[in-house]
C-alpha cells in the first residue's frame, strides 16, 4: 500500500456519505404558524422558531382567571409552549416572577432596566400599561407576561428574547391593560 492515510480518509468519507443517505428525512409542519399567541397578536415569524419543525395540528387551551391568564399551546396533542400573564405586587422584579417557574433558570439574561429576563426555554417580561384616568385595583400592582417552552418545544435564546419582548408589548395593548 503506497498511501494508507489516503485510503483511510477515502473509506471514512464513503462511510459518512453512506450514513448520511440512510438518515430519515424530517417531517415538515402541516400546520400554519398563527399570527397570534393565545389570542394576543404576535408575528408568526417570532413564534415559529420555538415551535416544533414538524407536526400536523396546533391547538390552544386557554384558562382565564381573575387577575391572571394561562394558555397551553400543543402540537399534535403534545404541549410545546405555555403563555400567561398575571398581576403581581407593585415593585416585583422580572427575576422574582421567573424564579416561580419550576426547572427554568432565568437570571442569566436580564435586561439592563430589569424589565425582562429570558433563557433558551422561557422568558418573563414586565408589561407597561397606560395610566388609567381613574385608579383601579390593577394600578396597585405590576403585570407580567410569561412564556415557557415544554419538553417538545424548540429551545432558542435569541428567539425567546424576541418573543417575550413582543408578547409583553402586545399584552400592554390588551383589554387587561387598557381601560375602556
Amino acid at each position: 500500500m503506497k498511501h494508507p492515510k489516503a485510503q483511510v480518509v477515502t473509506v471514512l468519507a464513503l462511510v459518512l456519505l453512506a450514513s448520511g443517505c440512510s438518515q430519515p428525512t424530517e417531517q415538515k409542519r402541516a400546520f400554519e404558524v398563527p399570527d397570534s399567541l393565545c389570542d394576543t397578536p404576535i408575528p408568526a415569524e417570532l413564534l415559529s422558531p420555538v415551535l416544533p419543525a414538524s407536526g400536523k395540528k396546533i391547538t390552544e387551551e386557554q384558562k382565564p382567571g381573575n387577575g391572571y391568564f394561562r394558555c397551553t399551546v400543543s402540537v399534535d396533542d403534545n404541549s410545546v409552549l405555555n403563555a400567561s400573564w398575571a398581576w403581581w405586587e407593585k415593585g416585583t422584579k422580572a427575576t422574582k416572577v421567573a424564579a416561580t417557574q419550576w426547572g427554568v433558570k432565568l437570571d442569566e439574561h436580564v435586561s439592563e432596566d430589569g424589565t425582562y429576563t429570558y433563557s433558551d426555554k422561557g422568558g418573563v417580561g414586565h408589561v407597561t400599561c397606560p395610566e388609567p384616568s381613574v385608579p383601579t385595583r390593577k394600578t396597585e400592582g405590576d403585570l407580567f407576561a410569561e412564556i415557557f417552552i415544554s419538553d417538545d418545544g424548540q429551545p432558542d435564546e435569541e428567539a425567546m428574547k424576541n418573543l417575550i419582548q413582543a408578547y409583553a408589548k402586545a399584552v400592554s395593548a390588551s383589554s387587561e391593560c387598557v381601560q375602556k
